[in-house]
């Protein structure tokens, strides 16, 4: 599945200072999140299941922070939830 995030470029400055950056493993490569641009790079990355409705959710709700249609909590709280349903935060 292709996907992009439009605005990811605009939004790189913007950590979220409310949020402890969590790490991914994938590739066995461990990768810090710590903003709404990170976790929309890490999930362009490939996953253990690409097409599990965790991640897809995840991508729908980071486009949709990007837009302003959610809040970076939601947002960041769904990328979580989806990368321990997948094993890769350790």
């Amino acid at each position: 599945m292709a996907f992009a995030f439009s605005h990811l470029q605009s939004w790189r400055a913007i950590k979220m200072a409310a949020f402890i950056p969590i790490t991914v493993y994938l590739n066995h490569k461990p990768t810090v999140v710590a903003s709404i641009a990170d976790a929309g790079t890490a999930l362009q990355q490939p996953w253990p299941l690409m097409e599990k409705p965790s991640r897809l959710e995840a991508i729908r709700m980071i486009e949709e922070c990007l837009a302003g249609h959610c809040s970076l909590q939601a947002a960041f709280a769904a990328f979580k939830a989806a990368a321990s349903e997948q094993g890769l935060l350790k």
